[in-house]
């Protein structure tokens, strides 16, 4: 299935957000394929992910939570912790990612398009909020925050946000 998002750094979360989920994820491998296991909620992924930037293929499926476990095992240092949630707007679902733990106060969302080319309006309640459009920056794909490669240069813009 192809995956096309847009995703946005945020200074802070918008007001009245509710029922966000916990998410905890993985990464077995973080090169081309990437593969990475997520617990969501009670639910449990496996996920391959290929290529890079703002269209690439994604395959999920859901596994138990004993498989889950074993894979989760082969993670350690290529993890994030990060409660999610949904505002619908348009026809489109924005996901809100705020994370916890070493990237605690980071705050992304992502839109996912159905084409290259489908138009799409920014929530209101988020737009006074965007600090930058990342969609093509790795340092705020998932997989290199939980490596903590590209850490300082995340977090050091985040922070700028707050003073200006």
């Amino acid at each position: 299935m192809k995956e096309i998002e847009k995703k946005f750094l945020l200074r802070a979360l918008p007001q009245g957000l509710k029922n966000g989920i916990k998410i905890r994820q993985g990464y077995i491998n973080v090169n081309c394929p990437e593969i990475r296991v997520r617990q969501q909620g009670k639910g449990f992924y496996f996920t391959l992910k290929i290529r890079e930037g703002f269209t690439r293929e994604e395959i999920e499926v859901r596994i138990s939570r004993r498989l889950f476990r074993e894979l989760w095992a082969l993670t350690k240092r290529r993890r994030i912790r990060k409660t999610r949630y949904t505002l619908p707007h348009k026809r489109l679902t924005w996901e809100i990612d705020e994370f916890q733990g070493f990237l605690e106060r980071l705050i992304i969302v992502e839109v996912e398009l159905p084409s290259e080319s489908a138009e799409f309006s920014i929530p209101p309640t988020i737009s006074h909020s965007i600090i930058a459009d990342v969609t093509g920056d790795r340092h705020y794909n998932n997989k290199v925050l939980a490596t903590r490669a590209c850490l300082n240069n995340a977090v050091r813009l985040h922070q700028a946000a707050f003073f200006v």
